[in-house]
């Protein structure tokens, strides 16, 4: 073969290894939830009446409500025992075994509460219909084992595997509501079976992870010879864990901010109240509205929350790099990719905030099918909603990593308290779903801002040196001090899976 013909295969080979990087299979992984999300719903508007369509959207936001605000904890938690254990070179398979065990009673505790709150999730919600009952619950377990399993993939830096689970939760939400829509009108039940068990198709799929795996099997403390066997092993399953350090950090039970259990509830309860605050408004004002109002607001709904969507999976590479930071004291970085993540969010909303007034009402018409209009300054301010939602949720991995469990709980509470003060307010229902949807989570988002800064205001960066960072007076975060590193004055982080 002739040298230029040689060359040639390079820039291909260039191409697909870089589109095999996490940043492009999160953007596919994204990119095809966003799409089921929104293809979803606008199918759903075309084959149900309207009746229908409000409780279907209903069940929609109260999986989200329920399943993301009581159980997405759990993935956040697992991705933040999975990354400080292989940051300090221990196997992984207790840890995770722990963490299972507490999601169980998590499961067992949010199961008996649902039935006991069955009379009025049926009166209110779920148009008086048992099966509906029963997919909510089956949507409900679905979400546990698929927020398990990517906490598991997220800790272990595998977003390969992590990035497949959201692709095929696109697929299996797309396909079969094509099918449906096909079959033509009806088939209520049908849509939110699709949506209940597609994150259970996704689960599945990642369980083929070496890496997850991998720490499934590893029991007992790790040796240095079994922490590099086990960077390598994940190093060929995964993207980034080559940085894998070998600085031993504090055990879960010596951490400040609580015990592990004591941590996950807080969580537990900080997202089951951001789960309220973000679905207030369609469970609060769309029963006060005329039936054709309240599905264009639910669809507006559903259209300005998407970005969420995207937000949710992006925090899985953010959280372990931030846990990792954290480890080895270097506070600057953690504020620096923060504050670069937080910008990212204001300038997206502010071109999303433009996007949605120029183009929603037409979105809402021609896409999702709806014949009520909405104001443009009405879908701008849901728009604005979701970017302070977004900013919110980049804090919130900050102070995880923090260990600021308890301010992360507290900030959601004030949000969700100037919700409430909004409604009690004399306003129109479109008014006061305005309102509240804007001043709830800025009210998250200074709350949290202010915390981040403050705890890492005067903290030395690791990069500055152990012997600096030793002479530097300690700063006031809830956060055990940093170890050096064997053989260095630092470590190294955790995963280079999100670019600096």
């Amino acid at each position: 073969m002739s040298p230029p013909s040689a060359e040639r295969p390079r820039p291909v080979r260039s191409v697909l290894s870089r589109l095999a990087t996490p940043g492009p299979l999160l953007a596919i992984g994204l990119g095809s939830t966003t799409v089921a999300g929104s293809l979803w719903i606008a199918t759903a508007n075309r084959s149900l009446d309207n009746p229908s369509v409000t409780a279907l959207l209903s069940f929609y936001f109260l999986v989200g409500t329920i399943g993301t605000g009581v159980l997405a904890g759990l993935e956040q938690e697992m991705t933040r025992t999975v990354a400080r254990t292989h940051a300090s070179g221990r196997a992984v398979g207790l840890a995770v075994r722990g963490q299972l065990r507490q999601a169980l009673g998590l499961a067992a505790v949010t199961v008996v509460a649902l039935i006991a709150a069955s009379p009025l999730l049926l009166s209110h919600w779920l148009h008086h219909s048992w099966p509906m009952e029963l997919a909510l619950l089956a949507g409900l377990a679905a979400t546990w084992v698929s927020f398990l399993v990517r906490g598991v993939l997220a800790g272990c830096q595998d977003f390969r595997y992590y990035s497949l689970t959201l692709v095929v939760q696109g697929v299996a939400t797309i396909v079969p509501s094509l099918v449906l829509a096909l079959a033509g009108h009806g088939h209520l039940l049908g849509y939110a079976l699709i949506f209940a068990l597609a994150p259970l198709v996704a689960a599945l799929s990642g369980l083929a992870s070496p890496a997850l795996r991998h720490s499934w099997r590893a029991t007992g403390a790790a040796s240095p010879a079994g922490a590099a066997d086990l960077a390598e092993e994940v190093v060929a399953a995964g993207d980034g864990a080559e940085s894998l350090p070998t600085a031993v950090v504090p055990d879960a039970a010596e951490e400040p901010g609580g015990s592990p259990r004591e941590k996950l509830i807080l969580l537990t309860l900080a997202t089951l109240v951001s789960q309220l605050l973000i679905n207030a408004v369609p469970l609060i004002i769309s029963p006060r509205l005329h039936p054709d109002v309240a599905k264009s607001l639910n669809s507006a709904m559903g259209m300005s929350r998407l970005a969420l969507l995207c937000l949710f999976p992006l925090q899985a590479p953010l959280l372990p790099l931030l846990a990792a930071a954290a480890v080895r004291g270097d506070f600057r970085e953690v504020r620096r990719k923060t504050g670069f993540l937080v910008g990212a969010c204001l300038g997206a909303g502010v071109l999303g905030v433009a996007a949605v007034a120029v183009a929603g009402p037409w979105l809402l018409k021609s896409y999702f099918g709806t014949s009520a209009p909405l104001s443009r300054p009405f879908l701008a301010a849901l728009a604005l909603s979701t970017a302070f939602l977004m900013t919110a949720f980049v804090l919130q991995s900050a102070q995880v990593a923090l260990n600021r469990h308890r301010v992360v709980f507290a900030s959601w509470l004030a949000g969700l308290a100037a919700m409430a003060v909004v409604f009690a307010l004399p306003l129109s229902p479109l008014g006061a779903a305005a309102w509240a949807g804007i001043l709830g989570p800025l009210a998250v988002t200074v709350i949290a801002a202010a915390d981040v800064m403050f705890v890492t205001r005067s903290a030395p960066s690791a990069t500055t040196g152990a012997a600096e960072a030793g002479a530097a007076d300690p700063a006031p975060v809830e956060q055990a001090p940093p170890v050096p590193a064997r053989g260095s004055g630092q470590a190294a982080p955790v995963a280079e899976g999100v670019r600096r």
